[in-house]
């Protein structure tokens, strides 16, 4: 088993989570990291980059067969690899106080790679992935 953070689409009730984390029970807590969410342009996921803000996610526990088919999914393909969509940083996880609680692997969007910065979008100024698509469906009515 391993233990991830994430802030997206593997987040509970969202679409990736469904497919890949429900049957296993993978929720433990809500927690933040440090960061900048973004939304991609054309794309139904965000992209978390270097920044101060703390983004709103929550930490899961995987079996590690599960957790390399999301690796493939995020397009991980190795540490360092510039083809990378997402890089698996390990980073300093907090509670909603702000104190320190894990350092776990979390997915950030791969800025190396030419292709992707052409496609970062708007900064998410909520924080919180799940709260932006509620937000977005609300503006849409």
């Amino acid at each position: 088993m391993r233990r991830v953070f994430v802030y997206g689409t593997l987040r509970v009730g969202m679409y990736n989570y469904e497919y890949y984390y429900k049957a296993h029970d993978t929720f433990r807590r809500y927690a933040y990291v440090k960061g900048s969410l973004h939304a991609i342009r054309g794309k139904a996921y965000p992209a978390l980059t270097i920044g101060d803000e703390m983004v709103l996610g929550e930490i899961h526990e995987v079996p590690d067969d599960v957790q390399n088919e999301v690796d493939l999914m995020e397009g991980f393909f190795g540490e360092g690899r510039i083809e990378n969509e997402y890089d698996k940083v390990f980073c300093t996880i907090y509670d909603d106080l702000g104190e320190e609680i894990d350092h776990l692997p979390v997915y950030f969007y791969n800025l190396r790679n030419p292709e992707n910065r052409k496609l970062i979008g708007d900064v998410i100024s909520c924080n919180d992935y799940v709260k932006y698509l509620e937000i977005r469906k609300t503006d849409e009515r």
